[in-house]
């Protein structure tokens, strides 16, 4: 008997399993080795190192090494940055910036003014971020150059330098002063000994017609008035407030104010001349632009006028105003060639202003040897009946009992005669 034969097909026959494949055989082992590496340097051996770049030099880091000897820097490289080999953990310092770390020189090797190897040191300031033990090596330079030199201080006063500064016609810039008024500068003493001034450089957009504060930049100069830019020397301030005094000008004319002289007086009878008519002043504008004149000091007719006498007078200027023409005094002159002068025994003699409570009994009968001066013509018709010499109570201090009191002398018929001396008569006072 034949047996059967089993045709179905076998499963699977003919086809291969992709967990078989070669290439899946390679992608795995490659894994696995990757992850072993992993495991290995996270877990046994996690120490790595990298450059950070362009990490900057700070040349004040315990700086008090050689500030304390009296020394600052006055060279040093033109090199700015360096870069730093950091060794650490590699979970951490991947991460680290060069603002994570300080290079600084080493300046344990300073003694004394000169140029001084210093060896660069690097260290991380950013702990908190970065634990642990982290090591940052300067690579290249891992030295520089530097010189030393001895340090000191010099104040000098603040120069304003206004000439940028325009002002308005009839106007003028009088003074300027700067606050701070002066710097005291500190420094390489070879940098401060090229220093000459400290200017303060002002100017104005307009013209100024007042007197106004601006901001200005101070400017070191050397002893040709040229700019100098000190390298290392430091100044207090480095600004100043410029106050820039403005006057108003004006030409003004001069006059004389007389005085003691009879009431009715006319003084645009005297003829008199001064050295100088005009004065050019200047001062603030809310002053002088009031003013129409200026006044010499008082002449007193009755004590100080002599015919063919000159006289030196000192110029009243108000409080703040001054002279451009630097005059302070003149010279008065008088023309006495049309007066004469006649001298008088004056028997009328009135008291006025008596005090209610007083009674003046004028004991003196006559004020003798009054010299008058006037115009010739009137001087010739005048007569003692046309002259007073008068008291006037309300300027004397009476007291009961006798006593002398000075008299003014007053002509009421003409208002061009005075006259010079000093003049009292007796007098007894009564109380009511």
């Amino acid at each position: 008997m034949q047996k059967p034969t089993n045709t179905a097909p076998q499963a699977g026959a003919g086809r291969t399993s992709p967990w078989n494949h070669p290439a899946f055989s390679l992608l795995l082992a490659l894994f696995c080795g990757i992850f072993a590496w992993m495991v290995v340097t996270i877990s046994i051996d996690p120490q790595s190192s990298y450059t950070v770049q362009d990490v900057p030099i700070n040349y004040a880091n315990s700086a008090s090494t050689y500030t304390s000897q009296g020394l600052d820097i006055v060279e040093k490289p033109d090199l700015e940055t360096v870069d730093v080999r950091v060794s650490g953990n590699s979970t951490i310092i991947g991460n680290i910036q060069n603002s994570d770390i300080m290079v600084y020189p080493s300046y344990a090797g300073v003694s004394g003014p000169g140029k001084v190897t210093l060896r660069l040191q690097a260290r991380l300031v950013n702990t908190t971020d970065f634990p642990g033990d982290i090591e940052c090596t300067v690579e290249n330079p891992k030295t520089i150059d530097v010189v030393f030199d001895e340090v000191s201080e010099k104040t000098l006063p603040v120069t304003v330098d206004a000439s940028g500064v325009s002002v308005a016609d009839g106007y003028m810039l009088n003074k300027s002063a700067a606050v701070p008024a002066e710097v005291t500068l500190r420094g390489p003493t070879s940098e401060l000994d090229q220093i000459s001034s400290v200017v303060a450089t002002v100017s104005s957009e307009s013209a100024l017609s007042d007197t106004t504060t601006v901001p200005a930049t101070l400017e070191l100069r050397d002893e040709n008035g040229l700019t100098f830019t000190p390298q290392y020397t430091t100044m207090e301030s480095e600004t100043a407030n410029v106050t820039l005094t403005v006057y108003q000008v004006r030409e003004l004319p001069l006059v004389v104010d007389f005085i003691g002289m009879p009431t009715n007086f006319d003084t645009s009878s005297l003829k008199y001349s001064l050295s100088q008519n005009t004065l050019r002043v200047a001062g603030p504008a809310r002053t002088v632009s009031a003013l129409e004149e200026l006044t010499v000091t008082d002449f007193d007719l009755a004590q100080e006028f002599e015919p063919g006498r000159d006289y030196q007078r000192l110029v009243e200027l108000p409080s703040g105003i001054v002279s451009l023409d630097g005059v302070t005094s003149v010279t008065l002159s008088f023309d006495t060639e049309d007066m004469d002068s006649k001298t008088l025994n004056i028997s009328n003699i009135k008291p006025i202003n008596v005090p209610s409570n007083y009674e003046l009994e004028v004991l003196s009968v006559l004020v003798s040897g009054v010299k008058l001066y006037g115009p010739a013509d009137e001087i010739a018709a005048l007569s003692a009946d046309s002259v007073v010499a008068q008291i006037d109570c309300q300027s004397v201090n009476l007291t009961v009992g006798q006593q002398s009191i000075p008299v003014t002398i007053q002509i009421p018929s003409s208002t061009r005669i005075f006259a010079t001396g000093s003049y009292t008569v007796q007098c007894e006072v009564v109380a009511k």
